[in-house]
């Protein structure tokens, strides 16, 4: 699964101003033939001033007038609704084709406070706390699918939603911690590679945050193909 990150928007105005001189001119009315006396010579009198009248004052340029800019609309991105079930969280098709028969929530892999996973309640993150103390605690529906006699191979797929401060927190640190991130899907997504000792096989951590809302996922030997955008083609309205 890849890891994107971001999103900016911009908007220039231009605004320009052109002040047009007005002239004005006589002549004869249309059809008139003229002809002027060779020796005559023609002589503009000077403008009179009518005793005791004041010229009126010859109105300055005004300068341009400033335009506002025009404000930028950012565009609300589409609403995800969080399922209740662990198998709604794709299409059918992509189901089988990601988790096929693999065992969804196996009792004996329970939370990491004891309780069953699927649909919850969940709880508002402490301050400071780590990324997957986050994760945890603001899910709305907690996910693995896994063989329960497989010693590494399985899938854990969270989802929940956070404030800005809190899912800014959990991005910093996956950021410090060495996750690659990147935009995608009018979001950030960070992923990072897991090291498992002992077994040659494919594994990361992906984070996923767009809005309020954050998906994680956590995948050992499962592949998967853009298993995010899958998710929120899905689950979005």
């Amino acid at each position: 699964m890849t890891r994107r990150r971001s999103t900016t928007l911009g908007a220039a105005a231009f605004v320009a101003a052109t002040l047009i001189g007005l002239t004005g001119c006589a002549g004869g009315a249309a059809g008139d033939d003229v002809a002027a006396d060779p020796t005559e010579t023609v002589t503009v009198p000077a403008p009179t001033t009518t005793p005791g009248a004041t010229p009126s004052p010859t109105a300055e340029p005004t300068e341009p007038t400033d335009t506002a800019e025009p404000t930028e609309t950012a565009v609300a991105a589409p609403l995800v609704t969080i399922p209740t079930d662990c198998t709604q969280i794709v299409d059918a098709s992509t189901y089988a084709t990601t988790f096929g028969s693999i065992p969804l929530n196996p009792e004996s892999w329970l939370r990491r406070d004891g309780t069953a996973r699927g649909s919850r309640t969940p709880s508002v993150p402490e301050a400071g706390a780590q990324p997957f103390q986050i994760v945890d605690a603001a899910a709305e529906l907690d996910c693995v699918w896994r063989e329960p006699q497989a010693d590494v191979s399985g899938i854990f797929v969270i989802l929940g939603r956070l404030d800005q401060p809190t899912a800014a927190s959990l991005l910093d640190q996956v950021t410090a911690a060495g996750a690659t991130c990147q935009e995608a899907h009018g979001g950030q997504l960070c992923q990072q590679p897991i090291e498992v000792e002992q077994y040659p096989i494919e594994a990361a951590h992906t984070w996923f945050v767009r809005g309020d809302l954050y998906i994680a996922v956590v995948q050992y030997n499962v592949p998967t193909n853009d298993l995010i955008g899958s998710m929120l083609a899905h689950l979005e309205s």
